[in-house]
């Protein structure tokens, strides 16, 4: 293979890897970012990045995964660019790709499990299956000699993965600290008489579980879509829910007030007129 075919595929990687990290910093914003809008690839309850990205497959060890792939694919990035200097390093560039794929499978597997599709995610499925397949290109003009010193060639790069990738594990698992417990405010919201009519299919209501962790429990979710667990589709047909979460404050059964969209902790509190110690 001539040599400015090998810097043209590189350059092709390198530009594939910059669409890929913007492509993850977005759905990492996705999934951080309080869901007041949810994502513009909502397009429906099956084709919902929301629903995929606020999902416990979306988290890695505590990490989200949208931030792996950030990483993935700037040291692609920066692998690729240096690659284009020093050739020896183009033979990192397959055993990271076999990385990247195991992470698409994971995803793949997620999606299939959430029976939704995320159109972002998909991109990033594309864009990975296109930087392994190039990568197998260039991998088959090394020589015998060179596809066996890959590990020698790249131990600094190795301890420099694994250190980058250990900051998020600290800071999201460690650093992060204890998670305050609202179990008092859900049972106050739950005695109060405000009902939450959810689906399982719905991104924001994925959202809202999270932030509440496992006092969670003591919400009341009545599951509007016919495919979930213990749906109620004729109750929510009958109180005319049109999205959801729709929070209902319903004492015995008489509506008083309702809002549909996220609600935050402090905004729950005041909707269901409980005090937020």
């Amino acid at each position: 293979m001539k040599k400015t075919t090998i810097e043209r595929i590189l350059n092709i990687i390198i530009v594939l890897s910059i669409v890929g990290l913007l492509v993850s910093i977005y759905l990492l914003y996705t999934h951080i970012a309080p869901p007041t809008e949810g994502s513009i690839c909502d397009i429906s309850s099956t084709v919902s990045c929301s629903i995929v990205n606020s999902s416990v497959f979306a988290k890695l060890l505590g990490v989200p995964v949208s931030l792996f792939g950030a990483i993935w694919f700037v040291f692609l990035g920066l692998i690729s660019w240096k690659a284009k200097r020093q050739k020896k390093l183009i033979q990192g560039l397959l055993p990271w790709n076999i990385l990247g794929m195991l992470f698409v499978i994971y995803l793949i597997i997620a999606e299939i499990l959430l029976k939704a599709v995320c159109l972002f995610c998909t991109a990033v499925h594309i864009i990975t299956l296109i930087t392994f397949i190039l990568s197998i290109i260039l991998y088959k003009q090394l020589s015998k000699k060179d596809k066996k010193k890959w590990f020698k060639i790249f131990k600094k790069w190795i301890v420099w993965i694994v250190i980058i990738n250990l900051i998020p594990l600290i800071i999201f698992n460690v650093a992060g600290g204890e998670k305050k417990d609202h179990s008092e405010l859900a049972q106050c919201i739950t005695d109060k008489g405000v009902n939450m009519y959810g689906s399982f299919r719905c991104g924001v209501c994925a959202k809202t579980r999270a932030m509440f962790g496992d006092s969670f429990e003591h919400i009341n979710e009545i599951e509007c879509h016919p495919q979930g667990e213990n749906p109620q589709t004729e109750l929510c047909l009958s109180k005319n829910i049109e999205g959801t979460p729709t929070w209902i404050l319903e004492p015995n059964g008489v509506e008083e007030k309702r809002f549909t969209g996220f609600l935050s902790i402090e905004e729950l509190a005041e909707f269901s007129g409980c005090n937020l110690e």
